[in-house]
């Protein structure tokens, strides 16, 4: 018995230590064959070096930079409210539907190449307000916005004496303090 036991323990040994070598890729030999461990990607054949040249050129031409001219601004809303009525001096803006006092200045940026300003009007709809927006009934423009101030101007010729009469209205921002004493 001590023949068979050997001779079974012997026999174990010799299938682990060939099946090591195989299965696990252990870096040991094999019996036999081939020696290289087979891949999962397929091989890739070689180009000539004619065409490898030619597709190395055309790369370096092909370089991708985006146009916006044309193209709408992705993130305005497409869904715009925009009133251009017929007026008697030619289409008039949604600024110019009312009176210069029934507007309220709400803010202003300031610290910019363009400061702009935000205007409410009567209906409670706010409009940004830069140098040169037409603004009124009697086509004010927005002349200067400084920190705390909007001055609009206003040109009209007096029917009686046809001299230019120049109106400057200037808006100023809420008093915080009163606006909470409301």
């Amino acid at each position: 018995m001590n023949i068979l036991s050997m001779r079974i323990g012997l026999l174990g040994l010799l299938a682990v230590a060939v099946a090591a070598p195989v299965g696990c890729d252990g870096g040991g030999t094999t019996t036999g064959g081939d020696t290289t461990r087979p891949s999962a990607r397929p091989k890739r054949e070689e180009a000539p070096a004619e065409v490898v040249e030619a597709a190395a050129d055309e790369d370096t031409g092909d370089v991708y930079s985006y146009v916006s001219i044309g193209k709408r601004d992705p993130f305005r809303s497409f869904i715009q409210k925009e009133v251009v009525v017929q007026g008697d001096g030619g289409p008039v803006g949604p600024l110019q539907l009312h009176e210069i006092d029934s507007y309220r200045l709400r803010g202003i940026v300031w610290n910019i190449n363009q400061p702009k300003a935000m205007v409410e009007d009567p209906e409670g709809i706010g409009h940004v307000v830069e140098l040169g927006t037409l603004i009124g009934k009697n086509w004010g423009k927005v002349t200067q916005i400084k920190p705390s101030e909007l001055i609009i101007t206003e040109e009209y010729r007096d029917p009686i004496e046809n001299e230019l009469i120049i109106n400057e209205v200037t808006m100023r921002l809420p008093n915080p303090d009163k606006e909470v004493g409301r």
